[in-house]
């Protein structure tokens, strides 16, 4: 079995693009990488539930896993929402005792959301928006205000970063999620300790209900921002390469 592909899943407003400068440096040492395109994200008018945006995840996993291929799903931010959703019966455990070969072994998640099954993000942090939302009611969209502050105040060309952000569909911020992979699936999550959109506390507080709900999930930590893979891309691949069982 050769290395596992990679599947990245971008927080809420982010572009596919964001995760470009680690793909580049991953792509040398073996890896497929594909970078999911949410429909919450890309589409005009914005949609209304999460249900497409966990097709696109479901489609590029059930693509590598038919293909014979373990896979692992980096799930960052918002985006844990559709890709806990996203997983039944694509674990490798599970297409194994189906006679399929392939599945998904691991999730890392990057200060990234880990719902339980009927929550959605706004439900979780008590029905109150943060304060820091944009709401377009006309277009159903909600926006960030001041993006270089909250998620890239480390990052090299932090303008050019918070300028390729898109409005995202406010309706995926209330939808439920409809399932728990990280239930399931072997599961780590890279702490940011200073995220200025997630802080720490609640990332952790996150873990911890995640382990209480039966999930194992193991951490690390990066002292960066929302986005570490920007700021320190080497740390970041190197905990990818790690959780892809390369002995480093």
């Amino acid at each position: 079995m050769g290395k596992p592909a990679l599947i990245f899943a971008p927080g809420a407003w982010y572009p596919p693009t964001a995760f470009d400068p680690i793909i580049e440096k991953l792509r040398p040492h073996g890896y497929t990488c594909h970078t999911v395109a949410f429909p919450s994200v890309q589409q005009k008018p914005a949609v209304q539930d999460l249900q497409q945006d966990i097709k696109a995840v479901r489609s590029l996993v059930e693509a590598e896993a038919d293909s014979g291929k373990d896979v692992i799903v980096v799930s960052h931010s918002w985006s844990g929402l559709p890709v806990n959703s996203a997983l039944d019966g694509l674990s490798k455990a599970s297409r194994e005792k189906e006679g399929k070969a392939g599945g998904v072994v691991h999730l890392a998640f990057i200060s990234a959301f880990i719902p339980e099954i009927g929550q959605s993000l706004i439900g979780a942090f008590g029905g109150t928006p943060p304060d820091w939302y944009i709401r377009d009611e006309t277009n159903g969209t909600v926006s960030a205000r001041d993006p270089v502050h909250l998620f890239f105040h480390d990052v090299p060309d932090a303008e050019k970063w918070a300028e390729s952000l898109r409005p995202h569909a406010w309706a995926t911020k209330n939808t439920p999620a409809t399932s728990a992979a990280y239930l399931a699936i072997p599961s780590s999550y890279l702490l940011c300790e200073d995220d200025r959109a997630i802080p720490l506390f609640v990332q952790e507080l996150m873990v911890e209900k995640a382990r209480s709900n039966g999930g194992h999930v193991v951490t690390d930590k990066v002292k960066t921002s929302h986005t570490p893979w920007l700021v320190v891309p080497d740390v970041v691949i190197e905990y990818l390469r790690r959780k892809a069982g390369e002995a480093l």
